[in-house]
């Protein structure tokens, strides 16, 4: 019990570090997502010690991923006014993206001949973590495989997705929050929320939405392709 609670709070000491770091030197690659991961992987090397211990301590804040997505009804709710509006564009944006997402991920693997474990891991790249791990786990697919894609995924469009939908001059804040959460899933909508609240609203909803669409289709989806 003590070890888990050390590992516990030096993730919690370490992220604190790397926000302070971050706020202060706002650089991509300051990213606490990037120095805390980082950080954990030389700690773990350097000590020799296991994931599985790790994540003894590491597991309660896995745990916290879900009220923590929850929370984020809140600043939803403030703005549901700007929403209500545009619900129809919204429903449809989602299902659009959600079933590409889905679909070219499960082509592409078959494309590169990926082992079905491996393929059925990127699928839920797109949704959010405690629903893409869900749907590894039921589906098949590998765990930690599917983790890496989900923070990957999320990093490289929250930082790339806002820079391309200006270059492609999409503006309005419903296609840009539909667009960037589609893809980027919880860092996506963050990004959009430090950009504009109401886009970021949208790109809550659209989250949310994609991962309930996403544990229908994913099943579906698989049973017709293996």
């Amino acid at each position: 019990m003590s070890e888990a609670l050390l590992w516990f709070m030096l993730t919690i000491l370490l992220f604190a570090g790397a926000f302070w770091l971050y706020q202060k030197y706002p650089f991509i690659w300051m990213l606490p997502i990037l120095t805390v991961t980082a950080a954990v992987i030389v700690i773990l090397a350097l000590s020799g010690t296991s994931h599985a211990v790790y994540m003894s301590g590491g597991q309660y804040l896995s745990k916290m991923l879900g009220p923590a997505i929850t929370a984020f009804a809140i600043p939803l709710y403030h703005v549901r006014h700007h929403v209500r509006r545009f619900i129809p564009e919204i429903l449809l944006g989602v299902g659009i993206g959600t079933l590409i997402a889905l679909t070219s991920d499960l082509m592409l693997g078959l494309l590169l001949h990926l082992e079905r474990t491996t393929n059925l891991a990127l699928l839920p790249k797109s949704v959010t973590l405690p629903v893409a791990l869900a749907i590894s786990e039921r589906s098949g697919g590998t765990l930690a495989l599917t983790a890496t894609f989900v923070l990957v995924t999320g990093l490289v469009g929250s930082i790339i997705g806002p820079r391309l939908m200006t270059g492609l001059k999409i503006r309005h804040f419903v296609s840009r929050g539909v667009g960037l959460a589609s893809i980027a899933h919880v860092m996506g909508a963050t990004k959009s929320m430090s950009l504009d609240q109401r886009e970021g609203a949208v790109g809550l909803l659209t989250m949310v939405l994609t991962a309930i669409l996403a544990s229908v289709l994913a099943p579906w989806i698989i049973q017709m392709v293996y």
